[in-house]
């Protein structure tokens, strides 16, 4: 298996992991301001002491029924929020409610519809967290993280670049190794002698002059070939290098 197909697998594996992550977020941890579950609640007051102290983070989250002596959050009239245990009564009259550490129950009956959810996690002193949004150098630091996190997503090598790579640190052949083999009679050769190239059409004698050479034409074949030698027509007279005397002048006689 080459090393292209185990990087592709393994990001596939990574992107699965990542978008299971978030369904798994969403279905259980996501708030219900988004559509999800679950709602944080931080603990106020000492109606609940002995079970819940203030600074307390519980979070809870939402059932389609609920039974007596579960810890539920309910929303009362002004937009407020009370985390109470239920003593009694059912989601359709309303649920008697009341504080583990209050003496008399409460003057709400919240029903099913108006019930947040039930406790499902409980971290001590944890609230903290839910003023972090707060600070004024949150922005800065969530927005940093997230620029962190899309450069990086987006420094994973693709496919296409990986591929690229990879032919890349293929080894070039060495010129010297690469064999040509040998041309046949039917090539053709060109050489410098200024003779124009012709090759034979048929065995009749007939032959057709050739333009410019396709480079198919012209193969290496490790041979020298010499320039051909012709013979000069008669009465072309060559240059040999030696001087020739003038020849004497003619005597004329005048009568």
């Amino acid at each position: 298996m080459s090393m292209s197909i185990v990087r592709l697998i393994r990001g596939q594996l990574t992107n699965l992991g990542v978008v299971a992550l978030l369904g798994v977020w969403f279905f259980t941890l996501a708030p219900t301001v988004i559509g999800g579950p679950a709602a944080y609640i931080e603990v106020s007051g000492h109606s609940m002491d002995g079970t819940y102290a203030t600074g307390d983070l519980v979070v809870t989250r939402k059932q389609d029924t609920y039974e007596v002596g579960d810890i539920v959050t309910f929303e009362v009239a002004g937009g407020g929020r009370v985390i109470h245990r239920i003593i009694g009564g059912d989601g359709v009259r309303g649920y008697t409610m009341q504080g583990d550490n209050n003496p008399t129950p409460d003057p709400w009956q919240p029903t099913d519809d108006e019930v947040v959810g039930a406790s499902w996690l409980y971290l001590p002193q944890k609230a903290w967290v839910l003023h972090l949004p707060q600070h004024p150098w949150f922005p800065g630091v969530a927005a940093g993280l997230a620029t962190l996190l899309v450069l990086g997503w987006d420094s994973r090598p693709r496919r296409k670049d990986q591929e690229q790579v990879d032919s890349c640190d293929r080894p070039t052949p060495d010129p010297a190794s690469i064999t040509v083999p040998a041309p046949d009679d039917r090539d053709l050769v060109l050489v410098a002698t200024g003779v124009h190239p012709v090759i034979p059409t048929q065995r009749t004698g007939d032959h057709a002059e050739l333009g410019r050479p396709s480079p198919s034409a012209l193969r290496p074949t490790g041979r020298r070939v010499p320039a051909p030698r012709t013979a000069a027509p008669r009465g072309v007279l060559r240059p040999t290098g030696r001087r020739v005397a003038p020849p004497p002048p003619r005597k004329v006689l005048v009568p």
